[in-house]
């Protein structure tokens, strides 16, 4: 096939899965199935798929000389096109990209230990769990700010020896800022999450936590910040 043959055949795939997967009547313009569309890729990409369906209907509209188009498009907007069928159909998940040990700590335990933890591994948050290991809380860098700044002396001391976990959570900012999501949940979807909670609550999510089905009393697969999603989307 020709560049021009190739990006019709890839713009038929897009337009035959859009039809396919939201139901929508042969009737329906390209144009139409991707402003109506609810998959969060082709909601991110839709203006350049529409230019993209523009330029498909330039090529197949125009006279044809020797059975070829009278215009062909050029080799990186065929790749282009092909990148984006595939975003659609099959989206990065966010397992196995965000997979990892997630490491946590009890109300009981002392404030030090994970600490030292943090230090050691270089993250600035970490969840609560109960005695079930399901996850009740958040404590992040700016909770421990909070807290330490609340325990500052007159002659500038801070005592952390003995402190508990439990004792952090009263200084949280914002109580259970965080969302599940199913190890299936396309980094579009999640990225969207965070969009939405900065649209609608004028902050953003902490993290959104990664388990098998979504569900917050199974075990944790990973998590994800806006930082590290950012980048992939």
């Amino acid at each position: 096939m020709d560049k021009a043959e190739k990006f019709i055949d890839t713009y038929n795939k897009i337009d035959k899965f859009l039809r396919e997967s939201e139901n929508s009547g042969s009737y329906v313009t390209f144009s139409q199935k991707i402003k109506n569309s609810k998959n969060q890729v082709v909601q991110r990409y839709g203006d350049e798929l529409i230019s993209l369906g523009e330029l498909r209907n330039a090529i197949v509209h125009n006279p044809r000389y020797g059975n070829k188009p009278i215009a062909e498009p050029y080799e990186s907007t065929v790749k282009r096109i092909e990148e984006l069928f595939e975003k659609i159909t099959n989206p990065k998940k966010v397992i196995p990209l965000f997979q990892f040990e997630v490491l946590g700590a009890q109300e009981e335990d002392f404030v030090n230990d994970i600490l030292i933890q943090m230090k050691k591994n270089s993250f600035s948050q970490f969840p609560v769990f109960d005695e079930n290991k399901e996850v009740i809380e958040l404590i992040n860098n700016n909770t421990i700010s909070i807290w330490l700044s609340s325990q500052l002396e007159e002659d500038g001391t801070i005592m952390t020896e003995k402190v508990k976990i439990k004792d952090l959570i009263p200084e949280i900012e914002f109580n259970e800022n965080y969302r599940f999501v199913s190890r299936s949940t396309s980094i579009y979807e999640a990225y969207q999450m965070f969009i939405d909670q900065i649209n609608n609550k004028e902050r953003n999510l902490d993290v959104i936590f990664i388990t098998h089905s979504g569900k917050k009393n199974e075990k944790l697969l990973g998590l994800i910040t806006i930082e590290d999603i950012a980048n992939q989307v």
